[in-house]
């Protein structure tokens, strides 16, 4: 059997904007400088875009490392032949201490049982993030409790401290509510530092903070959405954006005739008021397109070939 390569088997293609992406990246380095550290967040397979390939374009232009959701994306990034520094979140299982290291990833650590598994699987001193709660009330420690956390970490052998992470949430732009995470996220690196423990990375920016907050940086940042061209529509920022999204594209595989019915009228999905031609696309919500309910409607730009 011979197969034409003249059109893709699957009849939906996602154009994706690399020279976008490129230039994301590059006005991140120029808004926090040439000394952070950026950690590029290709989680969720690159939000959808393809974390490998979102990733080398990062690296490329401007990122020192990268940061994934899971084990399974660090790996899947390594054996594409990226060799940053990749930050997994906390989300793995004490199980995955020895893969992590096997592939060189940076484990963020929310619990002693996981440190210790790390340092049992561990052949010589290894970096460890911890991440700590500011605000979020989600994974972390609570950052009153951290300083001591960190103390009883580091007493495992094989563990060393890389960093110290935080998730800022910034759902509106209250500079005093973001000032109150900063404070408490930087309280805990100064407690760990008196005790004679350094903290090579500092991360609590991510895309709100960078767009509007700059007292955050601090010495890294982890940019996500905004890297892609998301931002929210009540979202202020001076940082011009490109979306990565090009475009979305498939192809009408039949037309059908239509006409108003009788029976069941009201409960047809979307109005038929009067003999039409109806095209089919096939796409919907397992490509991730939005279920749309009857009299929403999506705009197309259709060309003829």
């Amino acid at each position: 059997m011979v197969i034409s390569n003249s059109q893709p088997l699957r009849q939906n293609t996602l154009e994706v904007n690399l020279g976008a992406a490129a230039k994301n990246i590059q006005a991140v380095r120029n808004l926090v400088g040439p000394n952070r550290k950026i950690f590029a967040v290709v989680k969720a397979n690159g939000y959808g875009y393809g974390a490998a390939e979102m990733g080398s374009v990062f690296v490329k232009h401007g990122a020192d490392a990268l940061a994934v959701g899971n084990l399974s994306e660090g790996i899947r990034l390594r054996k594409h032949g990226i060799n940053v520094p990749i930050l997994v979140y906390p989300n793995s299982l004490p199980e995955a201490a020895k893969e992590t290291i096997v592939y060189g990833l940076l484990p963020v650590l929310v619990d002693l049982e996981s440190a210790q598994a790390y340092s049992n699987a561990a052949k010589s001193p290894y970096d460890v993030f911890v991440n700590i709660d500011v605000g979020y009330e989600r994974l972390g420690i609570p950052a009153e409790m951290a300083p001591d956390f960190i103390a009883e970490l580091l007493k495992l052998p094989n563990i060393r401290l890389g960093g110290i992470c935080a998730h800022g949430h910034a759902e509106r732009a209250d500079q005093a509510y973001v000032e109150w995470q900063l404070n408490r996220f930087v309280s805990v690196v100064d407690k760990v530092e008196k005790s004679g423990v350094k903290v090579p990375i500092r991360l609590l920016a991510a895309s709100p903070f960078i767009m509007n907050f700059p007292e955050t940086y601090l010495n890294a940042v982890d940019p996500g959405r905004m890297l892609y061209g998301i931002n929210y529509t009540d979202e202020e920022t001076s940082i011009s954006l490109k979306p990565v999204l090009k475009s979305l594209k498939t192809y009408v595989i039949a037309i059908k005739d239509v006409i108003p019915r009788k029976q069941f009228a009201e409960l047809v999905p979307f109005p038929i008021t009067r003999p039409m031609k109806l095209g089919m696309i096939p796409i919907g919500i397992a490509d991730g397109l939005t279920w749309l309910k009857g009299g929403e409607y999506l705009f197309v730009h259709i060309v003829y070939q």
